[in-house]
């Protein structure tokens, strides 16, 4: 259990930096993260994410893939990912990612982070093993693009 021992935001946000969180903030009594070049998220819709999760998890390069979502019904699977490799993205790129509901958090975005150990509010689908093993936001977004691709290649041949 994560969050076991935490009796406020403080000790959970203590709990994110020691697994290297460190720019970890609490605000309106919530534990978050700021997104930047070198952290951040790419937003799902919930359909996609467990077929996206399984392929990042099969890349051997993929030492973990921190999931979280929001307990309600239909709400988005929220990838938390690292610096991406090269150039950002291109405008077309995010443009197409947009049209199926893919969101890319930018620069300055709060990520909300689970306060509970238990599926209520904010919770882990996958939770992280450290701030060092999360996938770079490139391998997410071209893991997330072979999907919508198969995706599409299904629906084409059906």
């Amino acid at each position: 259990m994560m969050f076991a021992r935490c009796h406020g935001t403080r000790d959970i946000a203590e709990v994110y930096r020691r697994l290297g969180f460190l720019t970890v903030s609490c605000a309106l009594d919530r534990v978050s993260l700021v997104a930047s070049p070198k952290l951040g998220a790419v937003v799902i819709p919930p359909e996609s994410g467990p077929g996206i999760r399984d392929r990042l998890l099969a890349d051997s390069r993929c030492r973990s893939a921190p999931i979280l979502s929001y307990a309600r019904p239909g709400r988005e699977w929220v990838f938390v990912v690292g610096p991406s490799w090269g150039r950002g993205f291109a405008e077309p790129t995010l443009s197409a990612l947009e049209a199926h509901g893919v969101r890319v958090l930018v620069a300055g975005q709060r990520i909300w982070l689970p306060m509970s150990d238990n599926r209520v509010g904010w919770y882990w689908i996958t939770p992280p093993v450290d701030a060092e093993s999360l996938p770079y936001r490139t391998t997410v977004i071209a893991t997330v693009r072979d999907h919508l691709e198969d995706l599409r290649t299904q629906t084409a041949g059906a």
